[in-house]
């Protein structure tokens, strides 16, 4: 039970970093030169993430059923869980990446001012997605070199490269909220409310009045 939390949690911290780069796109209105549309980009990635964390979770589960040969079957389960994890990972690097080259491009060639922090954002998740790629494959070596292989029979390894890079993910996503995306967001459905409201009363004939009178 506790190989199984500790392998799976890191999916979560996954999940969080693709719904950033949806919002990111959103709030920076540039739907248009995403390679994924942002309404699937969200799905795509947490599906992929969730199929992920289920076969790691999965093979923990068979390799508790107590014989060698599951044990074995769970392991393989939990290795190409893990891949799937690096494919969904390296794919969402692509799509950001590219996302970042026409942004900055779109930017400079049209001389757009945008008040949200993307540079900053975006650093924070080429950042946290490089920690838990190393992560993921530091696992990877590990369930392949078996249960007797180097790395699992030493536990400072999992301490350096599973423990201590996901408290540093951590740490970041904790001083580098993205609490300005989410300002733009209800900004937005304040401005469309406001709009909505004015125009109604004008349609009556009446003067707008202050919210709470």
């Amino acid at each position: 039970m506790q190989a199984i939390l500790i392998l799976v949690a890191p999916a979560l911290y996954a999940a969080s970093i693709y719904m950033i780069l949806g919002r990111l796109i959103r709030a920076a209105h540039a739907e248009s030169i995403s390679i994924i549309p942002v309404k699937w980009m969200t799905k795509i990635f947490v599906i992929g993430d969730v199929f992920s964390f289920l076969l790691q979770a999965g093979g923990g589960g068979i390799q508790a059923a107590g014989t060698l040969e599951l044990y074995n079957i769970g392991e393989k389960v939990i290795i190409v869980g893990l891949f799937v994890q690096i494919f969904m990972f390296g794919f969402f690097l692509v799509t950001t990446v590219i996302f970042h080259l026409r942004f900055r491009k779109s930017s400079d060639s049209h001389g757009q001012q945008t008040t949200i922090r993307w540079k900053h954002h975006l650093t924070v998740l080429y950042v946290t997605s490089a920690i838990i790629m190393v992560r993921s494959i530091f696992r990877v070596v590990e369930y392949l070199q078996g249960n007797r292989g180097y790395l699992i029979s030493h536990e400072i390894f999992l301490y350096i490269f599973d423990a201590l890079l996901m408290a540093i993910v951590m740490a970041i996503f904790f001083v580098f909220y993205v609490d300005d995306l989410e300002q733009s967001e209800s900004g937005k459905r304040e401005s469309a409310m406001e709009m909505l409201s004015s125009q109604a009363s004008e349609g009556r004939g009446m003067v707008p009045q202050p919210y709470g009178v």
